[in-house]
């Protein structure tokens, strides 16, 4: 009996006596105790029980791991044999399955999905509390960064593609003046071009290189002595604060939309134009006869295919009859219509000083369609470089005012408005950029071209001051459209 139980180093030690034969029935018996006795002890051993916890996890984890959906449906798409589902940025889930992946909002998953992989309430709370204190980094940084602009009563996020906005690189600046910053685009290349830039901060001055983002904001045309030129216009808007941005943009994600308290955007006239996208100039007018002989400058009308004229909101089609290339005066008849004519000066000359005014249609793309009244004085009896056939003034014009009217204060045309000292063209010349310096052809040399046409029959010349001379000569202007 001794020698069943010695061991040399025995693993475990019994906290019981061992049985005897009698009371075992036996050695079968005692065997079978020892075996069952053995095994006992050896479980209360902690690395029995850790193997054990191992053993009984391999067989349960495929059965545990059944248990996890792998299909579900999310606005209509079906997501099957997903592998793995965490959460990601913003308190989205991924979902991953052999083909690929993607994101999808938490609230849209069913809760038995949720559950099945273990992605609880609490921690899609602090995902998504972390995604608004990044959300409120980042707007934060972009309206410090000027990311939200606003044109024409409407707010533009920068950080989402816009339609017509453009980055200018690289972008010269010429000259500030009223009506925007003259920039040269492409400077120190063979093939350079002018742009003009509305809206662009006070932190920038002559000679800087910008880079900036902006809005076309369509073409203008400047007047040199050569003739027209086009050149692109842009807007960088104005940079918004916090509490300017609309809701609009802020909850729903839209990429623009109107200020609140901001009146209803002025619509784009130049759009209203017939055949816009085709149109090549603009250039002012007025009638001197009731049946539509109309007269304008010949740099406006010159290389048209079809010319139109505006009056009164409604559209004719006009042909030239007369030219005088010298002058830079062409007269038009116009098809159709009753118009109100005005009455040229016979003077030889104006007065220097005299007041005088005009009214036309000076650079629709940003100031729409409406006729705009400008006045000033005759600052000289002869134009550019002492030019005999025009005179000086000091009247504010602008592109699109060329052909229109130079009348006195009794209405009476004086001159035929011509050019704008243009920024563009003196910067080309002479590098300096002198301010509201204009020039109008003189009346007398249109009266000599209207003598031309026999079937002309001119008002005469006018008597006493008209208290209604601005009425008088808005009636009697057309918008001239080249195309």
């Amino acid at each position: 009996m001794d020698c069943f139980y010695k061991s040399a180093e025995p693993a475990t030690t019994l906290p019981f006596p061992p049985p005897t034969m009698a009371q075992t029935n036996g050695w079968r018996g005692v065997a079978h105790y020892w075996q069952v006795e053995t095994w006992a002890a050896l479980w209360d051993n902690s690395s029995m029980k850790l193997l054990a916890g191992f053993l009984i996890a391999v067989l349960v984890w495929p059965c545990w791991a059944a248990e996890k959906m792998t299909a579900v449906t999310v606005d209509g798409v079906s997501y099957v044999q997903i592998q793995d589902a965490h959460i990601v940025s913003g308190g989205r889930v991924a979902l991953i399955y052999p083909s690929g992946g993607a994101t999808v909002a938490a609230d849209k998953l069913p809760k038995a999905f949720l559950d099945s992989w273990g992605i609880t309430v609490a921690e899609l709370g602090a995902a998504d509390a972390a995604a608004q204190r990044r959300k409120e980094l980042e707007l934060d940084q972009a309206v410090r960064g000027g990311l939200f602009r606003e044109v024409e009563g409407v707010v533009y996020d920068l950080r989402k593609p816009q339609a017509n906005w453009v980055r200018l690189s690289g972008a010269k600046i010429l000259t500030m003046t009223p009506d925007g910053a003259l920039a040269e685009m492409g400077a120190g290349t063979s093939t350079p071009s002018i742009i003009v830039i509305h809206n662009l901060p006070g932190i920038y001055a002559d000679n800087d290189i910008i880079s900036i983002y902006a809005k076309a904001a369509g073409p203008m045309t400047i007047t040199v002595r050569s003739g027209e030129r086009t050149i692109r216009g842009y807007d960088a808007g104005r940079p918004c604060v916090r509490d300017e941005i609309p809701p609009a943009i802020l909850q729903q994600g839209l990429a623009s939309a109107s200020l609140p308290s901001a009146p209803k955007p002025r619509k784009h006239d130049f759009a209203a134009l017939p055949d816009h996208h085709r149109l090549h100039a603009i250039g002012s007018g007025f009638f001197v006869t009731k049946d539509g002989y109309l007269v304008t400058n010949h740099h406006v009308v010159q290389d048209a295919h079809r010319i139109e004229v505006t009056y009164r909101g409604q559209v004719f089609q006009a042909k030239v009859v007369a030219e005088d290339l010298t002058n830079d005066l062409a007269v038009l008849k116009v098809q159709g219509g009753n118009f109100e004519p005005l009455s040229i000066s016979r003077k030889e000359t104006a007065d220097l000083g005299q007041e005088v005014f005009t009214i036309g249609f000076p650079n629709i793309q940003m100031q729409g369609l409406e006729p705009k009244y400008t006045d000033g004085k005759i600052s000289s009896l002869k134009g550019m470089q002492d030019d005999p056939k025009e005179y000086q003034i000091s009247v504010p014009v602008q592109p699109g005012n060329s052909g229109g009217p130079l009348c006195d204060a009794r209405g009476e045309v004086v001159g035929i408005v011509v050019a704008r000292l243009n920024d563009m063209a003196m910067l080309e010349t002479s590098g300096m950029v002198p301010q509201n310096v204009n020039y109008a052809v003189k009346a007398l040399h249109a009266l000599r071209l209207l003598e031309t046409i026999k079937e002309v029959v001119l008002l005469p010349s006018q008597g006493p001051r008209l208290d209604n001379s601005v009425k008088t000569v808005e009636n009697a202007i057309a918008m001239v459209s080249i195309y």
